[in-house]
Protein backbone atom coordinates (compact mmCIF):
# COMPACT_ATOMS: atom_id res chain seq x y z
CA UNK A 1 0.00 0.00 0.00
CA UNK A 2 1.28 3.40 -0.61
CA UNK A 3 2.67 5.30 2.35
CA UNK A 4 -0.26 7.57 2.57
CA UNK A 5 -1.66 4.40 4.01
CA UNK A 6 1.30 3.18 5.84
CA UNK A 7 0.91 6.43 8.18
CA UNK A 8 -3.06 5.67 8.60
CA UNK A 9 -2.90 2.30 9.03
CA UNK A 10 -4.44 1.66 12.66
CA UNK A 11 -2.70 -0.42 15.27
CA UNK A 12 -4.29 -3.94 15.41
CA UNK A 13 -3.84 -5.76 18.90
CA UNK A 14 -4.52 -9.55 18.95
CA UNK A 15 -5.21 -11.75 21.85
CA UNK A 16 -1.77 -13.79 22.54
CA UNK A 17 -4.06 -17.22 22.05
CA UNK A 18 -5.30 -16.12 18.47
CA UNK A 19 -2.01 -15.12 16.37
CA UNK A 20 1.28 -16.35 15.56
CA UNK A 21 2.23 -12.75 14.57
CA UNK A 22 3.79 -10.21 16.87
CA UNK A 23 1.05 -8.78 19.14
CA UNK A 24 0.51 -5.49 18.06
CA UNK A 25 1.00 -4.22 14.41
CA UNK A 26 1.94 -0.74 13.96
CA UNK A 27 2.64 1.47 10.78
CA UNK A 28 6.11 1.05 11.33
CA UNK A 29 5.99 -2.59 10.68
CA UNK A 30 5.01 -1.96 6.51
CA UNK A 31 7.72 -1.68 4.16
CA UNK A 32 7.71 1.35 1.61
CA UNK A 33 5.38 0.09 -0.96
CA UNK A 34 4.12 -2.85 0.41
CA UNK A 35 0.81 -3.11 2.70
CA UNK A 36 1.78 -6.45 4.38
CA UNK A 37 3.54 -6.01 7.67
CA UNK A 38 7.21 -7.31 8.00
CA UNK A 39 7.04 -10.83 9.47
CA UNK A 40 3.59 -11.48 8.75
CA UNK A 41 3.28 -14.91 7.24
CA UNK A 42 0.12 -14.42 5.44
CA UNK A 43 -0.99 -12.22 3.20
CA UNK A 44 -4.58 -10.93 3.81
CA UNK A 45 -4.73 -7.68 5.11
CA UNK A 46 -6.49 -5.66 3.18
CA UNK A 47 -10.07 -7.28 2.24
CA UNK A 48 -13.23 -5.20 2.54
CA UNK A 49 -14.12 -7.10 5.23
CA UNK A 50 -13.17 -10.03 7.66
CA UNK A 51 -15.71 -11.80 8.59
CA UNK A 52 -18.57 -9.57 7.98
CA UNK A 53 -16.87 -6.73 9.69
CA UNK A 54 -17.09 -3.29 7.05
CA UNK A 55 -14.64 -0.76 7.55
CA UNK A 56 -13.88 2.33 4.95
CA UNK A 57 -13.09 1.21 1.57
CA UNK A 58 -12.73 2.87 -1.65
CA UNK A 59 -14.23 0.46 -5.24
CA UNK A 60 -12.50 1.41 -8.62
CA UNK A 61 -15.32 1.08 -11.13
CA UNK A 62 -12.73 1.87 -13.85
CA UNK A 63 -12.26 -2.05 -13.97
CA UNK A 64 -10.92 -4.03 -17.24
CA UNK A 65 -12.85 -7.20 -16.14
CA UNK A 66 -15.86 -5.58 -14.90
CA UNK A 67 -19.04 -4.90 -16.87
CA UNK A 68 -18.77 -0.63 -17.08
CA UNK A 69 -21.41 -0.02 -14.97
CA UNK A 70 -21.67 1.58 -12.21
CA UNK A 71 -21.41 -1.18 -9.08
CA UNK A 72 -18.84 -1.92 -6.74
CA UNK A 73 -16.26 -3.55 -8.06
CA UNK A 74 -12.67 -3.86 -7.77
CA UNK A 75 -11.32 -2.64 -3.76
CA UNK A 76 -8.57 0.03 -4.22
CA UNK A 77 -5.94 -1.63 -2.18
CA UNK A 78 -3.75 2.40 -2.29
CA UNK A 79 -6.87 4.00 -1.07
CA UNK A 80 -8.56 1.33 1.71
CA UNK A 81 -7.35 1.37 5.50
CA UNK A 82 -7.32 -1.06 8.50
CA UNK A 83 -9.50 -1.12 11.33
CA UNK A 84 -8.91 -2.69 14.81
CA UNK A 85 -10.85 -6.24 13.75
CA UNK A 86 -9.60 -6.32 10.39
CA UNK A 87 -8.74 -9.93 9.23
CA UNK A 88 -7.59 -11.74 11.92
CA UNK A 89 -9.57 -14.65 11.12
CA UNK A 90 -6.54 -16.32 9.08
CA UNK A 91 -4.84 -16.13 12.80
CA UNK A 92 -7.27 -17.89 14.80
CA UNK A 93 -7.60 -21.15 15.88
CA UNK A 94 -9.87 -23.55 14.77
CA UNK A 95 -11.60 -23.65 17.99
CA UNK A 96 -12.17 -20.32 17.98
CA UNK A 97 -13.48 -20.66 14.50
CA UNK A 98 -15.73 -23.10 15.53
CA UNK A 99 -17.48 -21.07 17.83
CA UNK A 100 -18.58 -18.65 15.05
CA UNK A 101 -18.63 -21.56 11.89
CA UNK A 102 -19.50 -24.66 11.16
CA UNK A 103 -16.37 -26.98 10.16
CA UNK A 104 -16.26 -27.58 6.33
CA UNK A 105 -15.70 -31.44 6.84
CA UNK A 106 -18.79 -32.14 8.03
CA UNK A 107 -20.52 -31.01 4.56
CA UNK A 108 -18.03 -33.23 2.99
CA UNK A 109 -18.37 -36.16 5.20
CA UNK A 110 -21.91 -36.36 4.23
CA UNK A 111 -21.59 -36.37 0.62
CA UNK A 112 -20.90 -38.75 -1.91
CA UNK A 113 -20.70 -36.82 -5.01
CA UNK A 114 -18.78 -33.19 -5.00
CA UNK A 115 -18.61 -30.79 -8.12
CA UNK A 116 -16.77 -27.74 -8.04
CA UNK A 117 -17.44 -25.21 -11.09
CA UNK A 118 -15.46 -22.46 -11.50
CA UNK A 119 -14.87 -19.90 -14.40
CA UNK A 120 -10.94 -19.73 -15.57
CA UNK A 121 -8.36 -22.26 -15.12
CA UNK A 122 -6.20 -21.41 -11.37
CA UNK A 123 -9.49 -20.67 -9.97
CA UNK A 124 -9.90 -24.14 -8.45
CA UNK A 125 -6.71 -23.82 -6.58
CA UNK A 126 -6.79 -20.71 -5.33
CA UNK A 127 -10.64 -20.60 -4.09
CA UNK A 128 -10.93 -24.09 -3.31
CA UNK A 129 -8.12 -25.74 -3.78
CA UNK A 130 -8.23 -27.07 -0.01
CA UNK A 131 -11.16 -28.53 -0.12
CA UNK A 132 -10.53 -30.32 -3.36
CA UNK A 133 -7.85 -32.13 -2.04
CA UNK A 134 -9.26 -33.11 1.26
CA UNK A 135 -12.90 -34.29 -0.58
CA UNK A 136 -10.51 -36.66 -2.43
CA UNK A 137 -8.40 -37.88 0.27
CA UNK A 138 -11.29 -38.51 1.81
CA UNK A 139 -12.21 -41.12 -1.09
CA UNK A 140 -14.90 -38.89 -2.43
CA UNK A 141 -16.09 -38.83 -5.80
CA UNK A 142 -15.14 -34.98 -6.61
CA UNK A 143 -14.51 -33.63 -10.10
CA UNK A 144 -13.16 -30.25 -10.91
CA UNK A 145 -15.22 -28.47 -14.06
CA UNK A 146 -14.00 -24.84 -15.60
CA UNK A 147 -15.81 -22.49 -17.68
CA UNK A 148 -13.28 -21.07 -19.79
CA UNK A 149 -10.43 -22.62 -21.01
CA UNK A 150 -8.03 -19.62 -20.05
CA UNK A 151 -7.55 -18.28 -23.80
CA UNK A 152 -5.52 -15.09 -23.15
CA UNK A 153 -4.33 -14.45 -26.60
CA UNK A 154 -0.57 -14.77 -25.47
CA UNK A 155 0.63 -17.27 -27.56
CA UNK A 156 -1.43 -15.81 -30.61
CA UNK A 157 -4.34 -17.53 -32.83
CA UNK A 158 -5.19 -18.98 -35.34
CA UNK A 159 -7.86 -18.91 -38.16
CA UNK A 160 -8.62 -22.44 -38.22
CA UNK A 161 -10.78 -24.43 -36.18
CA UNK A 162 -9.04 -26.75 -34.15
CA UNK A 163 -9.31 -30.59 -35.70
CA UNK A 164 -8.88 -32.30 -31.93
CA UNK A 165 -11.54 -29.71 -30.29
CA UNK A 166 -13.62 -30.25 -33.18
CA UNK A 167 -14.01 -26.16 -33.42
CA UNK A 168 -13.50 -23.03 -32.02
CA UNK A 169 -12.18 -22.34 -28.54
CA UNK A 170 -12.28 -18.85 -28.42
CA UNK A 171 -15.15 -15.77 -28.80
CA UNK A 172 -16.37 -12.58 -27.70
CA UNK A 173 -18.12 -9.77 -28.99
CA UNK A 174 -16.52 -6.73 -29.39
CA UNK A 175 -17.18 -3.35 -27.89
CA UNK A 176 -18.51 -1.86 -31.19
CA UNK A 177 -21.01 -4.91 -31.76
CA UNK A 178 -18.61 -7.20 -33.98
CA UNK A 179 -17.59 -10.35 -33.72
CA UNK A 180 -14.41 -12.34 -33.36
CA UNK A 181 -14.25 -16.73 -33.60
CA UNK A 182 -10.51 -18.00 -33.39
CA UNK A 183 -8.28 -20.75 -32.06
CA UNK A 184 -6.34 -19.56 -29.00
CA UNK A 185 -3.31 -21.24 -28.53
CA UNK A 186 -3.13 -20.89 -25.12
CA UNK A 187 -6.89 -21.92 -24.64
CA UNK A 188 -4.94 -25.27 -26.12
CA UNK A 189 -2.41 -25.11 -23.55
CA UNK A 190 -4.11 -24.25 -20.23
CA UNK A 191 -6.09 -27.36 -20.11
CA UNK A 192 -3.30 -29.30 -19.97
CA UNK A 193 -1.37 -27.53 -17.43
CA UNK A 194 -4.37 -27.67 -15.71
CA UNK A 195 -4.73 -31.69 -15.98
CA UNK A 196 -1.34 -31.80 -14.14
CA UNK A 197 -1.62 -29.78 -11.20
CA UNK A 198 -4.92 -31.14 -10.87
CA UNK A 199 -3.18 -34.71 -10.10
CA UNK A 200 -1.40 -33.01 -7.22
CA UNK A 201 -5.19 -32.39 -5.62
CA UNK A 202 -6.01 -35.81 -6.27
CA UNK A 203 -8.67 -34.92 -8.68
CA UNK A 204 -9.08 -34.75 -12.79
CA UNK A 205 -9.96 -31.08 -14.14
CA UNK A 206 -11.38 -30.33 -17.12
CA UNK A 207 -13.11 -27.77 -19.60
CA UNK A 208 -17.03 -27.67 -19.58
CA UNK A 209 -18.01 -28.29 -23.10
CA UNK A 210 -19.98 -25.71 -24.44
CA UNK A 211 -21.31 -25.94 -27.66
CA UNK A 212 -22.73 -22.52 -30.42
CA UNK A 213 -22.36 -20.95 -33.07
CA UNK A 214 -21.36 -17.37 -33.89
CA UNK A 215 -21.40 -15.77 -37.58
CA UNK A 216 -21.89 -19.62 -39.07
CA UNK A 217 -18.86 -20.99 -37.10
CA UNK A 218 -19.06 -23.96 -34.45
CA UNK A 219 -17.49 -22.86 -30.93
CA UNK A 220 -17.07 -25.83 -28.94
CA UNK A 221 -15.63 -24.03 -25.39
CA UNK A 222 -15.78 -20.55 -24.12
CA UNK A 223 -12.57 -18.47 -24.34
CA UNK A 224 -12.63 -14.85 -23.96
CA UNK A 225 -10.99 -13.46 -27.07
CA UNK A 226 -8.86 -9.99 -26.02
CA UNK A 227 -10.67 -6.66 -25.95
CA UNK A 228 -14.22 -7.94 -25.84
CA UNK A 229 -17.08 -6.34 -24.30
CA UNK A 230 -18.08 -8.58 -21.23
CA UNK A 231 -21.43 -7.83 -20.68
CA UNK A 232 -22.23 -8.03 -25.11
CA UNK A 233 -20.78 -11.46 -24.71
CA UNK A 234 -22.07 -12.60 -21.45
CA UNK A 235 -24.93 -10.65 -20.85
CA UNK A 236 -28.49 -12.04 -20.57
CA UNK A 237 -30.18 -13.29 -23.70
CA UNK A 238 -26.61 -13.45 -25.60
CA UNK A 239 -25.99 -16.98 -27.27
CA UNK A 240 -22.82 -17.62 -25.17
CA UNK A 241 -24.34 -17.08 -21.52
CA UNK A 242 -27.52 -19.07 -22.53
CA UNK A 243 -25.07 -22.07 -23.80
CA UNK A 244 -23.35 -21.90 -21.00
CA UNK A 245 -26.40 -22.45 -18.80
CA UNK A 246 -27.14 -25.42 -20.80
CA UNK A 247 -24.12 -26.67 -20.58
CA UNK A 248 -23.93 -26.22 -16.81
CA UNK A 249 -27.68 -27.66 -16.11
CA UNK A 250 -26.69 -30.85 -18.27
CA UNK A 251 -23.71 -31.77 -16.14
CA UNK A 252 -25.85 -31.18 -12.74
CA UNK A 253 -28.36 -33.12 -13.83
CA UNK A 254 -25.99 -36.00 -15.23
CA UNK A 255 -23.37 -36.22 -12.54
CA UNK A 256 -26.37 -35.39 -9.41
CA UNK A 257 -24.01 -34.03 -6.97
CA UNK A 258 -24.74 -33.63 -3.48
CA UNK A 259 -22.67 -30.81 -2.86
CA UNK A 260 -21.78 -28.10 -5.70
CA UNK A 261 -18.74 -25.10 -5.35
CA UNK A 262 -18.72 -22.02 -7.40
CA UNK A 263 -17.99 -18.45 -7.10
CA UNK A 264 -19.17 -16.07 -5.13
CA UNK A 265 -21.53 -13.36 -5.39
CA UNK A 266 -18.91 -10.47 -6.52
CA UNK A 267 -17.02 -12.63 -8.94
CA UNK A 268 -14.67 -11.84 -5.85
CA UNK A 269 -12.67 -9.18 -7.39
CA UNK A 270 -15.44 -7.81 -9.46
CA UNK A 271 -14.44 -10.17 -12.24
CA UNK A 272 -17.51 -10.12 -14.25
CA UNK A 273 -17.11 -13.76 -15.98
CA UNK A 274 -16.71 -15.21 -12.55
CA UNK A 275 -20.04 -13.25 -11.19
CA UNK A 276 -21.63 -15.11 -14.68
CA UNK A 277 -20.95 -18.27 -13.49
CA UNK A 278 -22.08 -17.76 -10.11
CA UNK A 279 -25.52 -17.05 -11.41
CA UNK A 280 -25.56 -19.82 -13.77
CA UNK A 281 -24.27 -22.31 -11.16
CA UNK A 282 -27.29 -21.24 -9.26
CA UNK A 283 -29.87 -21.38 -11.06
CA UNK A 284 -29.12 -24.38 -12.36
CA UNK A 285 -28.65 -26.12 -8.58
CA UNK A 286 -32.24 -24.32 -7.55
CA UNK A 287 -33.64 -26.29 -10.77
CA UNK A 288 -32.41 -29.44 -10.05
CA UNK A 289 -33.38 -29.89 -6.39
CA UNK A 290 -36.55 -30.58 -7.55
CA UNK A 291 -35.25 -33.87 -8.91
CA UNK A 292 -32.50 -34.11 -5.94
CA UNK A 293 -30.83 -33.17 -3.34
CA UNK A 294 -28.10 -30.40 -3.83
CA UNK A 295 -26.72 -28.31 -1.73
CA UNK A 296 -24.70 -25.44 -3.01
CA UNK A 297 -21.37 -23.30 -1.60
CA UNK A 298 -19.41 -20.38 -2.50
CA UNK A 299 -15.87 -19.99 -2.24
CA UNK A 300 -14.05 -16.93 -0.80
CA UNK A 301 -17.21 -14.68 1.46
CA UNK A 302 -14.26 -13.42 2.66
CA UNK A 303 -13.37 -11.50 -0.71
CA UNK A 304 -16.60 -10.88 -2.10
CA UNK A 305 -18.85 -7.91 -0.44
CA UNK A 306 -22.18 -9.58 -0.74
CA UNK A 307 -21.25 -13.00 1.30
CA UNK A 308 -20.74 -13.93 4.37
CA UNK A 309 -19.07 -16.68 5.90
CA UNK A 310 -21.29 -19.90 6.75
CA UNK A 311 -18.36 -22.15 6.93
CA UNK A 312 -14.38 -23.17 7.63
CA UNK A 313 -12.20 -25.66 6.48
CA UNK A 314 -8.85 -26.19 8.53
CA UNK A 315 -6.69 -27.48 5.41
CA UNK A 316 -4.04 -28.06 8.58
CA UNK A 317 -6.00 -31.25 9.69
CA UNK A 318 -5.28 -34.58 9.70
CA UNK A 319 -1.52 -34.03 9.16
CA UNK A 320 -1.89 -30.91 6.87
CA UNK A 321 -2.32 -33.10 3.83
CA UNK A 322 -4.62 -30.81 1.72
CA UNK A 323 -2.85 -27.97 2.37
CA UNK A 324 0.71 -29.16 0.94
CA UNK A 325 -1.46 -30.76 -1.86
CA UNK A 326 -2.71 -27.12 -2.71
CA UNK A 327 0.40 -25.75 -2.40
CA UNK A 328 2.30 -28.46 -4.72
CA UNK A 329 -0.79 -27.72 -6.87
CA UNK A 330 -0.54 -23.92 -7.05
CA UNK A 331 3.46 -24.48 -7.90
CA UNK A 332 2.05 -26.50 -10.52
CA UNK A 333 0.10 -23.63 -12.26
CA UNK A 334 3.57 -22.84 -14.30
CA UNK A 335 1.97 -19.27 -15.83
CA UNK A 336 1.35 -17.96 -11.82
CA UNK A 337 3.77 -19.20 -9.59
CA UNK A 338 7.43 -18.56 -10.37
CA UNK A 339 10.29 -18.89 -7.20
CA UNK A 340 11.20 -15.97 -5.63
CA UNK A 341 8.37 -13.88 -7.21
CA UNK A 342 7.34 -11.01 -4.89
CA UNK A 343 3.80 -11.69 -3.99
CA UNK A 344 3.03 -8.48 -1.47
CA UNK A 345 2.01 -6.35 -3.89
CA UNK A 346 -1.69 -5.27 -4.54
CA UNK A 347 -3.10 -6.57 -7.60
CA UNK A 348 -3.25 -4.50 -10.84
CA UNK A 349 -4.09 -6.18 -14.44
CA UNK A 350 -2.10 -3.09 -15.92
CA UNK A 351 1.30 -3.26 -14.66
CA UNK A 352 4.21 -5.68 -16.31
CA UNK A 353 4.97 -7.44 -13.11
CA UNK A 354 3.84 -11.50 -13.69
CA UNK A 355 0.20 -12.20 -12.83
CA UNK A 356 1.33 -14.52 -9.75
CA UNK A 357 1.40 -11.44 -7.72
CA UNK A 358 -2.05 -11.15 -7.49
CA UNK A 359 -2.06 -14.61 -5.01
CA UNK A 360 -1.31 -12.40 -2.20
CA UNK A 361 -4.72 -11.37 -2.48
CA UNK A 362 -5.92 -14.97 -2.02
CA UNK A 363 -4.30 -15.28 1.65
CA UNK A 364 -1.16 -16.68 0.10
CA UNK A 365 2.41 -15.84 1.84
CA UNK A 366 4.26 -12.53 0.15
CA UNK A 367 7.93 -14.53 -0.17
CA UNK A 368 7.06 -18.45 -1.54
CA UNK A 369 3.16 -18.28 -2.62
CA UNK A 370 2.65 -21.06 0.14
CA UNK A 371 -1.73 -21.16 0.82
CA UNK A 372 -3.37 -19.78 4.05
CA UNK A 373 -4.09 -22.33 6.75
CA UNK A 374 -7.80 -22.11 5.84
CA UNK A 375 -10.53 -21.33 3.23
CA UNK A 376 -13.78 -20.01 4.21
CA UNK A 377 -17.25 -20.59 2.29
CA UNK A 378 -20.98 -19.62 2.15
CA UNK A 379 -23.57 -21.85 2.44
CA UNK A 380 -26.29 -20.75 -0.80
CA UNK A 381 -29.90 -21.36 0.92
Amino acid sequence: MKSMIITAALALTLSAAAQDVPHTLDPAMYRAGNDIPAGVAHGTWDFDEWPGVDHKVVYVKDFMYGDGGNEKIKIDYHLSVFDADDHTGYLRTPDVLAERFTDMNTVINSAKTIIVIMAHPDDEVLLTGGLIAASALKGKNVKVFLLSNGADGSMGFEDDADAALGGYNCAGVMPDGSVRVATDLMGLQKPQIARRYGRALGVDISVLPVRYQLNGKQIVQIGEYMGFDFKKSFGPGSVMREAMQKSIEDLIFRERPDLVITHGTDGEYGNYFHKTVHVLVKNAVQKAKNSFNCTLFTGFPEYNYSDHITHFLDLDADGGQARSRKYSAFKGISYVFKAGNDYDKPWNPNDDLMDGVFVKDYGYTPTDGRPPRYEFYQKVD
